[in-house]
């Protein structure tokens, strides 16, 4: 899975180049307070370890389908309103619609990743400084997913695209107010659309140093960009004229 894959982009280069990753992830629900109803979530983090001379990385991401609010989820306590995030709960509400006016691909990949500082930290590294997370880490990581999709559309859309697309382009991390999990979990991934410039999309972060309260020392949050959603652009949206697409990129004026 990308979100899996994430994390070796998150770390690397690692101080000893010669190491070789083994990555995996798992899909739950973004939210594990431990009151919320209507069942217990255990906790779930990021994590990397040595494991037989290789670097295991493991990732938590959730797929999202819709938006929601920290009003509305309580900060992660109203389980009856974070169950609305739930696929299968999505599509039986007819909440998205495939009728080629909208995108049928995730919003975003919102991905608990384990930081680079604690890379370094677990792979025995001569220096571990805080500073390895500075800089645009989570939009490198989209722009690795545009990249990819673009190298996997066929040849025709590529070129179709080439000339007629408008490009989607990576911008700085944003942190949120307050930096803590709830307002990272319910901002998401930004596409702003600046016409026939293309679209600028920014991902929201969360850093917690290894000196930080231990409930999140070590990790490093990114809302990724699905490569779905980057091919849908490439073969569909992004070929749509400037002036049909409204404020919201998901608004189509007809």
């Amino acid at each position: 899975p990308w979100a899996a894959a994430a994390q070796e982009k998150m770390c690397e280069p690692l101080s000893d180049t010669k190491l070789q990753w083994e990555t995996s992830n798992e899909f739950h629900l973004l939210s594990d307070e431990d009151g919320i109803p209507p069942y217990y979530r255990a906790k779930h983090r990021p994590n990397v370890t040595m494991q037989g001379g290789k670097v295991a990385g493991s990732t938590v991401a959730q797929l999202r389908y819709t938006t929601l609010t920290v009003t509305q989820v309580a900060a992660g306590e109203n389980g009856y309103e974070l169950i609305k995030e739930e696929k299968a709960g999505i599509l039986g509400t007819n909440a998205i619609t495939d009728d080629g006016s909208d995108y049928v691909s995730a919003i975003e990949i919102a991905t608990k990743l384990s930081s680079r500082q604690l890379c370094y930290n677990r792979t025995n590294a001569p220096e571990d400084p805080e500073s390895l997370d500075d800089g645009d880490h989570c939009a490198a990581i989209n722009q690795a997913a545009y990249d990819m999709a673009m190298s996997t559309a066929s040849s025709a859309a590529r070129a179709r695209f080439q000339k007629s697309g408008r490009p989607m382009k990576m911008v700085s991390d944003r942190k949120p107010t307050p930096p803590a999990g709830p307002w990272w979990i319910w901002n998401y991934l930004q596409y702003n659309d600046k016409g026939t410039d293309g679209i600028e999309i920014s991902s929201w972060y969360a850093f917690y140093s290894l000196s930080a309260p231990a409930y999140g020392a070590g990790n490093h949050y990114c809302k990724l960009l699905s490569p779905a959603r980057a091919l849908e652009w490439i073969y569909t949206d992004g070929l749509r004229a400037a002036s049909l697409v409204g404020p919201n990129v998901d608004d189509i004026v007809v």
